[in-house]
Formats: structure tokens, sequence, C-alpha cells
């Protein structure tokens, strides 16, 4: 914390670095008239050991809807019953009916933080659609909250929030199933959600990551949370994916965007390795939809080989393992243009793309994974459609040029060709929507019905090709089922005979918006991953927390309101259960799955820690699992599993579930070992199909004394 002292009518606090001007300090008056106005002046600040000059800004601290302080127009200080406030680009008038909604002293919950407090601890300041700027705790609460507003740190009050004539969502949504706590409702990016009060509030926070778009922390905010640095506690997180065993770190109420081992299929060559043990063992016929690929240095043999077999001059596609973006991609035909001094993916390049306007393009699926055991996978209805830049030509001469070769949107932008498209219902310019693909193909007599379905039998295969990796990842560093779910971006090529091939699944894919169009598809997207990731409200809340919130519930949500159990805390029940999501089965469970996975080895966990169990008896079970049907005697395990489904098929509005689905069971064949909840939800789908609403009922009157 700087030291403060007066020079002359100014206050000022001396850093480490340059001193930070405060001032003047406002009178009594002015501060009844306008409340508390706080001129902040950096003279220069040291950021990564340069000096940078930033300008003198007048600030007044609000509360906004969606718990962020904003900035005033400068036009607001002349008129203090009308207050304008900047939300997202736009700035809106707001009456207000008492001086405490922007009296410094009403601390507002922070965006973005270094410490875990119950206090603010940093405000976000918006620049731009892309990044965000921050005024730290000593340059805004530490200097102009303690000493400007004469306020306490350690006696702030409760974030007031004005009233404005927004339209509000609800800020829960509860389970369609009985005795379930609620989920926290997320909405788009420009909807808000009812405010809680602010003791459960404090506890909605989501960490800041390097790489977190601009579409999350919106929708977050909107949401209820408050964006932090480095947060003790948070709830969520959208970050790169981390070493496997990094997820035995994550606490058990926390979620993040990623599962352990997803880059089996997220680098090239990881994912080549293992498409190439299915096509050994099924043919290139089920497996044959990715081009043939050579990872160097290791095939280098093989790649000559084949390369010394063409008499005439053949395009190769040449990648690093693990880029994106198009970062360090070529078009080659030469044996002396093969880099070797780095490890590399060399693919056959395909010369007959289809073309729309003489130009090539790929679509870029969102592809949603909640769970790996079940295996629960759902494909987003709208994507990007992504063109080159410039006329397709299969010359030699011009695989050099990007532009002709390459769809990657961080490339073709740069080109004086590029034209943007910002009406996400138009087939124009160098990039679609997938619907607006699929309209334009239907117009022409193809059978996208066709295209579609091929499409989901690459997803699906393309899982199972490390499913029993992914399995294993899970089994040995993430400690519950409530704490992973990942979007991925599969990236499909159709060729002239519209025959879609994979070219690569991005495991962090880009959620940048630049325009109009690529909010209208990742707006939406984002809301429904995160209300089909079900968050819940921390189990950590204390007594007076929980009291808060069952007060809440049952004066906003008394249809929805239930008993705590035995041994907790009046409102706790409304709170995130862990024993719902654990992987320990009780005996009678146990039993049960081994009569489906007779040869197969039966998971347990103790304290996180997994155990195996081989079934090596001899003795035959009592009963054949052939002779009776998995939902005879639903256990709570399986009752549970079919709720956490339900609830999140529920949600699932612009995506559609590709497994389980209608005849997914085929796929089982796949699998090197059959799991017993793909048993239980391949059944569940035979057996109600789309019918949802009978599924529901059926759920409802088993799991009534679901403990």
């Amino acid at each position: 914390m700087p030291q403060l002292e007066m020079v002359g009518d100014k206050i000022v606090a001396e850093s480490l670095t340059t001193p930070v001007l405060i001032g003047p300090v406002v009178n009594d008056k002015q501060a009844q008239q306008n409340g508390p106005i706080n001129e902040i002046k950096v003279v220069s600040k040291k950021v990564a050991g340069k000096k940078r000059q930033l300008t003198c800004r007048k600030i007044r601290t609000t509360r906004c809807l969606n718990g962020k302080a904003r900035i005033l127009s400068k036009d607001t200080l002349s008129n203090p019953d009308s207050k304008k406030v900047k939300r997202n680009g736009q700035v809106t008038p707001i009456p207000v009916t008492n001086d405490v909604d922007f009296n410094g002293c009403s601390s507002v919950p922070s965006v973005a933080s270094t410490e875990d407090s119950d206090l603010p601890d940093s405000v976000m300041s918006p620049t731009d659609e892309e990044s965000c700027s921050y005024l730290t705790e000593e340059e805004f609460y530490g200097v102009a909250d303690n000493v400007s507003s004469g306020c306490d740190t350690e006696n702030l009050a409760i974030p007031s929030i004005p009233v404005t004539e927004d339209t509000f969502l609800p800020a829960l949504r509860f389970s369609a199933f009985p005795n379930q706590p609620p989920c926290l409702n997320f909405c788009l990016h420009d909807e808000k959600v009812s405010v809680l009060p602010w003791p459960i509030r404090r506890h909605l926070k989501w960490k800041l990551s390097t790489i977190t778009p601009v579409v999350v922390r919106k929708t977050a905010i909107n949401s209820g949370f408050r964006i932090m640095k480095e947060p003790r506690d948070w709830i969520g997180s959208w970050g790169q994916h981390m070493k496997s065993v990094l997820f035995k770190l994550i606490p058990p109420h926390q979620k993040v965007n990623h599962f352990p081992g997803t880059f089996q299929i997220g680098r090239k060559d990881r994912m080549w390795r293992n498409m190439q043990k299915m096509v050994t063992k099924y043919g290139g016929e089920e497996f044959g939809f990715l081009p043939q690929t050579y990872i160097l240095p290791y095939d280098l043999r093989l790649l000559r080989k084949a390369w010394s077999r063409n008499t005439q001059d053949v395009p190769w596609i040449v990648k690093p393992p693990a880029s994106a973006r198009g970062t360090g991609i070529q078009v080659i035909h030469q044996w002396n243009q093969l880099p070797r001094k780095r490890p590399l993916v060399v693919q056959s390049y395909l010369e007959n793309p289809y073309l729309i306007n003489n130009t090539k393009f790929d679509i870029r699926l969102y592809v949603f994974v909640t769970s790996v055991n079940p295996l629960r996978i759902y494909i987003y209805e709208n994507g990007l459609v992504r063109f080159a830049s410039l006329a397709y030509s299969s010359e030699m001469d011009s695989l050099s040029d990007s532009y002709v070769h390459l769809t990657n949107y961080s490339i073709n932008k740069n080109c004086e060709g590029y034209v943007a498209n910002e009406d996400a219902n138009i087939c124009q310019g160098h990039k679609w929507t997938l619907k607006s693909l699929w309209n334009y193909l239907d117009e022409r007599g193809v059978n996208i019905e066709s295209i579609k379905s091929s499409i989901k039998d690459i997803v699906i295969k393309t899982f199972l090709s490390a499913e029993n990796v992914l399995l294993d990842m899970a089994k040995g560093n993430v400690t519950n089922k409530y704490q992973c779910y990942e979007l991925f971006g599969f990236d499909i090529l159709l060729d002239a005979n519209l025959k879609p091939w994979l070219l690569e699944v991005n495991i962090s894919p880009s959620l940048h918006s630049s325009s109009s169009l690529d909010l209208s598809v990742k707006a939406p997207l984002i809301r429904d991953v995160f209300n089909m990731s079900r968050f819940h409200l921390p189990k950590s809340m204390n007594t007076a927390n929980n009291q808060e919130l069952s007060d809440y519930i049952g004066q906003n949500y008394p249809e929805n309101v239930f008993s705590k159990k035995p041994d907790g805390e009046e409102g706790s029940q409304y709170c995130l259960t862990l024993e719902f999501y654990q992987f320990e089965l009780s005996e009678t469970e146990i039993t049960k799955q081994r009569l489906y996975e007779p040869d197969h080895a039966t998971a347990e966990t103790n304290d996180g820690s997994w155990k195996v169990e081989e079934n090596h008896s001899s003795d035959p079970p009592v009963q054949h699992a052939s002779q009776m049907s998995i939902l005879d005697d639903l256990t709570e395990s399986d009752i549970r599993q079919l709720i956490v489904t339900e609830d999140e098929f529920s949600q699932a509005k612009g995506f559609d579930r590709i497994f389980p689905a209608e005849g997914t069971g085929s796929y089982f064949k796949f699998m090197e070992n059959e799991r017993y909840y793909n048993i239980l939800l391949n059944e569940w789908q035979k057996k109600f199909g789309n019918n949802r609403h009978d599924a529901v009922e059926f759920l409802k009157k088993v799991s009534i004394n679901l403990s």
C-alpha cells in the first residue's frame, strides 16, 4: 500500500516506481451534489520494465447491475439527478434516488483481483472488445476510497445496486426433479440475471486467465459473477489446458473447461497415432476420414518412400504438431522444401475441395463433451464457415500463396481481397455461419442430412479413438464427476464429392468475436455450455450465508423449497452436493455393474484415490446381464447419473446430442471396453427415445427417496 502525504491541495501516494496524485480533495458541499469525484493523475507507471504514460481521468465509483464498476461520462458530473453509466460500450442514463448508490463508500464487488477478499480488490475499466485494463487495489481503493471519500476499508458498506428498467432473468435454475439443489442460471452477453443478495453473490467468483475471451467474461459478469485475477477460491474458470497431474490440485467444488488427456485428439500427431490404431483394427472404411499423415522425424523414411512413388509433383501440407490459427502451416511439392530441424506433421493435401464462388472453405464445428464415463457428446447446431480470400488453383506455383490454399481467419483477414460479413443470415463475404451454408447447399439440391450424418460419425469415432486413454486420465487425476467439461473445435473440409474430411481438432477453439456474425454464433454457444455444465453454489458458505440463501429461495422460489438433511445446516441443501458426483459405489452397485462388465475392472475411489479391483471370481453371477434389463432395478448411482443427463439435456437449446442417441449402440464395438454407464444411457435412450416428458416423469417417481 503506498504511503500518503499532502502536497498543497493534493494527496500524493508514493509507490516504489512513481507517485500517484489524487485530488483535489472534494469538499462536503460538492460531495452532496455530485457524489465523490476522484481525479487520478498518474505521471508514469513502470510496466514490464518500461515507463508508460497514462492520462488523467475523472472517475466516480458506481454500482452496475452486472457487478462492474464503470467510468461515468464527464457530463454526468453536471447533473446530479441523472447519472450516466457506460455499459458494453454504450452510455445509459440511470435515475438516482439515493446518493448512496454513487457513494465511494459503497464498495463495488471486483471484476479482477489479486486477493480473495470480501472487499473489492480492483476495478475493471473496459477499453475495447478484446482486452480490459485494470486499476489495481492500491491505485483505486487503497487511495481513492480511503482518502478522497474518507471511507474505512475495514467497514465498507454492502454494495448497493441502482434500479433500472432492465428485464432480468432468474438468477437460479431448479431441476425438474425433487430435492435437487439449484444451478446458477447463465444468460447471454447482453442480458442480465436478477441480483442475488450480497452474502450469496460474494461467493460467485470467476477466475480470470490470460485467454479468457470477452464473450465468456461478459456472460459470467452478467450472470452475477465477479471476474478475479488470482482469487483463493472460485467457482469457474476458462483457461488453457493443463498437465494432467495439475487436475489433482483443483478443489472438488471448482469447474474447469478441460478434461485431462484431451491432447490425445488435440495434438495432430497424437490424434493420427490413435486413429492409425483404429484403422489397423477396424479398417479404412470405418476410420478413413483423416488424410494420410506422417509424423516427423519418426516417419521420415515412410514419407520418403511414399514421396518417391509419385512420378509427378504432388502437394503436401506441413503443420507443427501443436499449433493453432494457421501458425507454421505451408503447402509444398518438392522434397527440398521440407523443413528438417523441428517436429512436423506432413499430410496428404486434398487437391479436390468443394468450391463455392471458386474458393476453398472449411467448417468450424463446436463439439461439447460433458462427461467421458458415460460418454456424452453434443454438436452445436451453428458454426462458422471460413473461406480462403483468393480463387482456388491447383497449379504448383500457387502453393506458396496462403490466401489461396489456407482457410484460417487469422491468415485471410490480412489479405486485401478479404471481405468481412456482418450478417449471420446472408451468404456473402469470406465468413458465413454454418446454418447459411446448409441453406446454400439445400437450395442447390445437396443432401445435407447425409453430410451431417457423416460428420456426426467422424466426431463420435474421433473420441472413441482416444476414449480409453481419456478415461484412464480422468480416473487418475480428477476427484469427482463435477469438475470437468470441454468445448472442442472440429475443422472439417468437404471434397468435390461432398465427403467430409477431418483436418484437426482444437482443444481451445477461438471464441474471439470480431463481428456481429461471430457474436451471433458464440454468445448463445457459451450460454448453453455453461448452463449444461450445471454450476452450483459452493458448499463453503457459512451459516449466515446459508440462511440468507434459504430465505431468498423461500421468498422467490417457494415451489422449490425442500428440507435440509438431518445433519446439515439450513440452506446447505441448496448448495453443491458432492456426494451426488462421487465415484464411490456401494456393494449393491458394484455387484450390479459387474453383471454388465463381467470381464472388466471395477473402479472405485477412496478420498480421490482410485482403486481398481479385477473380477477374478470363477463363480457365475446369480443372474446374467442379458437376462435382465439394466433399467429394471435402478441403483442410487444409476438415478443420479440419469438426473444429471436429463437436466443437462434440458439446457441443450442449440446443441444436438449425438452420443448417446438413436442407434449409437452400434459404436460399442469400437470401444476397448463396454462401460456400464454407456450401456445404461443407451438403454435409457432406447426406452424413451425423444420422449423427454415420459423420461422425466418416470425418473421423478424413482428419485423421490434418493438420499
